[in-house]
């Protein structure tokens, strides 16, 4: 549920409009915007849109994601038990390919990420037309891109799986061929990701919860049938992927096609608008690139301690993800809320769901902090068995569950940066102390004399700095934001 404050020139004509998108109107005196952009009077101004509304609003809106967001998670635990019955050396390969999935992943980023924004700011302008018409810009694009980048890691999969050193031929084969099968599910998972931004920043976080639900669920059930029946080992779960994402690809048409205010009918391809779209997401692009570059660049170090320490960190990594997409699915909502507070020129709502951010953020970050630092053999233990695995997967829980708040503080301020339609803030912030991460790992290594936790160090101390930075920045920049409006 979303409200909005209107006055009374608001046109008639749009409030069934948010009604069907579960926004809810209350008029007020427009009077009050003028003192409510006054920068001494903005944090009363800001005060008058309760806070526990605006968290409300966001949970509401954030739950179908973070439930979407663990069952990926939950598929991806399963997936890693299934394919663990194979070894750790199967769970390495597997992972190996995935960093380049998440470099695909990444890539989406330059559409997907712009096409959600620009939608939540057309629909809080009113602007039904404009939100359909970066939809069909949106799809054709997604469709291209998916495409490129599906040959493209078909082609050269022999060479970027080497790229890793992971010193195992047999290893690199086996990741090798997972990667040919996988490559063939990306044009479905580009449109799938294009598909969630985009009724997500409409407001309807439910439809993509049930689509990715379902897709899930069958993903689990094909890999259980290829992979142990069918006797295709991980070859099966590539597959099941395939078919599962294929899935999700059709019902989001579906859904999209009985969607009035989505449905791309009576729309033409302009330039201009799939500019705006990639403007937005170049930044995150890059970012989200740089990441993973930065993550196989991070699992060339790692594997001097061979292919169980990249399997540790496979496995920490969907422990981990336990703050990491809850506060993602918050992201959503808050980005989506706040680009249409943005997109009405409601900007004291748009500083609430801020600090209803932060205060969610504190909340998960604190949560999850306690529980890997406290449990986290116990964690470790249900994915992988032996001895060795379990005390390094100890090490890393612990270290990472000191920068958990910091890390859900970060994303919260991209979900509002998002919103505001300022995507190369966080994307700056979070290329330099991501990168920071190699440097740090290697003095680290060779101040703790070749300590592997040397490197859990490096990743948890640079996910504090950029939690710490990204919301100091959003303060101060919004604050001279609402300065500069009120002069003007």
């Amino acid at each position: 549920m979303c409200v909005f404050l209107l006055d009374k020139t608001f046109p008639v004509r749009f409030l069934r409009l948010f009604q069907e998108t579960g926004v809810y109107i209350i008029k007020r005196e427009s009077v009050t915007t003028d003192m409510a952009l006054h920068s001494k009077d903005f944090s009363v101004a800001a005060n008058r849109v309760r806070p526990n509304l605006i968290t409300i609003q966001l949970v509401r809106l954030a739950l179908p994601v973070i439930a979407s967001s663990f069952m990926t998670m939950a598929y991806n635990s399963i997936n890693i038990i299934f394919v663990g019955k194979f070894g750790s050396e199967a769970v390495a390969a597997v992972g190996s390919a995935g960093f380049y999935m998440n470099l695909s992943w990444g890539v989406s980023s330059l559409l997907t990420v712009g096409a959600g924004i620009k939608v939540s700011h057309a629909i809080g302008e009113g602007n039904i037309h404009l939100a359909k018409s970066y939809v069909k810009n949106g799809i054709w694009a997604v469709i291209t891109l998916a495409l490129l980048c599906s040959v493209l890691l078909i082609i050269s999969r022999t060479y970027l799986i080497g790229l890793i050193q992971l010193n195992n031929p047999a290893i690199e084969k086996i990741a090798t061929d997972y990667l040919l099968l996988i490559a063939a599910s990306i044009p479905f998972l580009f449109q799938n990701l294009f598909f969630t931004s985009v009724f997500i920043g409409y407001g309807d976080s439910r439809s993509p919860f049930r689509i990715n639900a379902t897709a899930l669920m069958m993903n689990i059930l094909l890999d259980y049938i290829f992979i142990f029946q069918i006797g295709l080992g991980i070859r099966g779960a590539a597959i099941a992927t395939i078919l599962s994402q294929a899935t999700a690809t059709l019902l989001f048409y579906r859904k999209l096609n009985k969607t009035d205010n989505l449905r791309p009918m009576g729309t033409t391809y302009q330039y201009a608008l799939l500019k705006d779209i990639l403007k937005l997401g170049l930044s995150p692009t890059i970012q989200r690139i740089s990441f993973t570059a930065v993550a196989i660049m991070m699992a060339r170090i790692i594997s001097d301690w061979g292919a169980t320490a990249i399997a540790v960190q496979k496995v920490g990594i969907q422990i981990e993800a336990i703050s990491f997409m809850t506060a993602g699915g918050f992201v959503s909502a808050l980005s989506t809320i706040s680009g249409q507070a943005y997109g009405a020129k409601d900007y004291r709502k748009q500083w609430t769901v801020f600090r209803s951010g932060m205060f969610l953020a504190f909340v998960i970050g604190s949560i999850t902090s306690v529980l890997l630092i406290t449990f986290p053999g116990f964690l470790f233990s249900i994915f992988l068995s032996d001895t060795e695995s379990i005390a390094m997967g100890r090490e890393y829980l612990t270290i990472l569950g000191f920068s958990q708040l910091f890390m859900c503080m970060e994303l919260m301020a991209t979900g509002a940066f998002f919103g505001w339609g300022r995507t190369n803030i966080p994307a700056i912030t979070g290329i330099l102390f991501t990168v920071l991460r190699i440097p740090m790992a290697l003095i680290f290594i060779d101040f703790w004399q070749h300590s592997l936790s040397s490197v859990w160090w490096s990743i948890s101390i640079s996910s504090i700095a950029k939690g710490v930075v990204l919301v100091t920045l959003y303060i101060v920049l919004f604050k001279l934001f609402i300065k500069k409006h009120h002069s003007n």
